[in-house]
């Protein structure tokens, strides 16, 4: 593992159009600004800049990644794990714009806004079968109440700290779906129209012990659950 490139795949899901056609007015440009709304110790673990992604609505999205994400040692994939984080790890920051009206994989409504990503792992249980045929995924935290960069390592006070996203006794998801095998050429953007999903597409810095590497992120910006 130590050797060579992870391929990671963040799905981040919003609501912003569920009955999208999906066409040339989607696009994805580079956003020279850092996020607001997050503590001092948070902001400086996030990029300074992000990516915008725009439809013929206007911001669909912002996504901003950690500046480097450590890479959980010996890691080895399975058929449902796919990702090689420590649940309640730090990934990445989302904001949605004021006019939009964003929800999580399962649905759940969220406000406009911003949200810290952190790292969870769906629980392995009969609640959750059909949500996804994998356990990675994302849960959206609000940054007033995710003041540190440190790993959450209760997944217990990590749902908790999500729910407050969500309003519900249930965390606000994000799913993960399985990654691409490479690295890609530059930021773009690619749709799964039998899925409805409108798909990011880029690269972050990650951290695989002593070595820097290039990690390819997969991003839906719309789309949810089918379940």
């Amino acid at each position: 593992m130590r050797s060579r490139v992870f391929g990671l795949c963040f799905l981040l899901v919003t609501a912003w159009s569920q009955t999208a056609v999906f066409a040339a007015d989607e696009k994805v440009e580079a956003l020279k600004e850092a996020p607001q709304g997050l503590s001092a110790e948070v902001a400086a673990a996030i990029a300074e800049t992000g990516f915008r992604i725009t439809g013929k609505d206007g911001t669909i999205c912002d996504v901003w990644l950690a500046k480097e994400i450590p890479l959980k040692p010996k890691f080895k994939s399975s058929l449902r794990i796919k990702y090689p984080f420590q649940t309640g790890q730090l990934v990445g920051v989302i904001r949605y714009p004021e006019s939009s009206k964003p929800n999580d994989f399962r649905g759940q409504a969220l406000k406009a806004g911003t949200y810290t990503l952190r790292y969870g792992l769906q629980p392995d249980d009969g609640n959750h079968l059909g949500t996804s045929d994998i356990r990675d995924f994302l849960v959206g935290c609000p940054p007033d109440k995710d003041a540190s960069a440190k790993r959450i390592e209760d997944i217990k006070d990590l749902f908790k700290l999500s729910a407050a996203a969500s309003g519900s006794t249930h965390p606000a998801i994000f799913l993960l779906i399985p990654p691409p095998d490479k690295p890609f050429d530059a930021a773009s953007l690619a749709h799964d129209n039998d899925k409805h999903l409108l798909i990011f597409q880029s690269n972050a810095n990650a951290k695989d012990a002593d070595k820097t590497v290039s990690v390819p992120l997969s991003i839906v910006t719309v789309g949810k659950s089918e379940g």
